[in-house]
């Protein structure tokens, strides 16, 4: 439930986002958003909050639920869990500041920080707030994902869901004394995601450029996605397009159906040529097919008269 606050607050405040400045998607042309387009970023950053699992957000109590109860299944679970949450808040961090901080690096802004309608690409001006129609539920949705952890106060969830799921027993040995360490854990790793995107995208910018020159091959290997789109590419989809190309477009399509399209149009047009210089207006022309045709008949009636004997 908490998810569905946060997250669809998230998206919706996405599309606010490219809405503001004409359709653009990449955030490394973004940056200052946040004085030109305030409810939006207010909203995002609730909703950046939430799923960081920042208390008292939503996302904070879902969060530290599921950790808890992955912590009582395995503590690999919950390790992989805890990781997770630390990416989680790295990256919507990131999101946050490139986005909504620094300067703003689309259209070239004046002194006032004003852009000149249809100076971008797309005509639209510098960035601007979104509509009320689209402000309100975020709005709402932001509200929801401040509070809406709340619900989950006293186990109303798991209570009424049990009959479904069971009832998952605790580890043995485990304490309240555990589940606050577990839960202080939580909190620590999404403030130090927080902290890092901050160091990286905000404090010093140039830093993440630095790392990745640093790392060489092995950077360009993850940001290509170990090639393994490339190579999909160069075994199966190239060959598939090429042979459409030459054997079922240039070779069935072309060079079968529509030549025999147009060879049957191009014969027809012929034969229709010759006949049209039948029709030349002559009357002596029109005598001679008269006579020509008459002598067809008779050949072909002695023919059958003598076939008949």
């Amino acid at each position: 439930m908490t998810h569905a606050f946060f997250k669809g607050l998230l998206f919706l405040g996405a599309g606010s986002v490219i809405h503001a400045v004409g359709g653009e998607q990449d955030m490394r042309k973004m940056g200052g958003l946040k004085s030109f387009i305030p409810w939006t970023f207010l909203t995002m950053g609730i909703a950046t909050l939430a799923i960081a699992g920042v208390p008292p957000l939503a996302g904070f109590w879902s969060k530290d639920e599921i950790l808890w109860k992955a912590y009582q299944s395995s503590a690999v679970y919950w390790g992989i869990g805890v990781v997770t949450a630390f990416i989680t808040s790295f990256y919507m961090f990131r999101l946050l500041y490139m986005t909504f901080f620094g300067d703003y690096r689309g259209t070239q802004l004046d002194a006032r920080g004003h852009g000149s309608h249809g100076n971008d690409a797309h005509g639209h001006g510098e960035p601007h707030e979104s509509p009320m129609v689209m402000l309100v539920p975020l709005m709402i949705l932001a509200v929801l994902s401040l509070v809406g952890g709340l619900v989950g106060i006293g186990n109303r969830f798991e209570n009424f869901l049990a009959p479904i799921f069971g009832s998952v027993e605790g580890v043995e040995g485990t304490s309240h004394s555990t589940e606050l360490l577990l839960m202080g854990v939580s909190v620590a790793v999404a403030f130090l995601g927080w902290w890092l995107a901050y160091l990286l995208y905000y404090k010093r910018p140039e830093l993440p450029q630095r790392i990745a020159d640093s790392l060489g091959g092995f950077y360009q290997t993850v940001v290509h996605k170990y090639y393994v789109d490339e190579l999909y590419a160069a075994v199966f989809v190239k060959p598939l397009i090429d042979g459409s190309t030459r054997i079922l477009w240039q070779g069935v399509d072309r060079n079968i159906i529509d030549a025999a399209v147009n060879d049957a149009g191009d014969g027809a047009r012929h034969v229709s040529d010759e006949v049209r210089h039948m029709q030349s207006g002559n009357i002596r022309s029109y005598a001679g097919w008269i006579a020509a045709g008459a002598a067809v008949v008779i050949a072909f009636m002695i023919w059958m008269w003598k076939e008949a004997r």
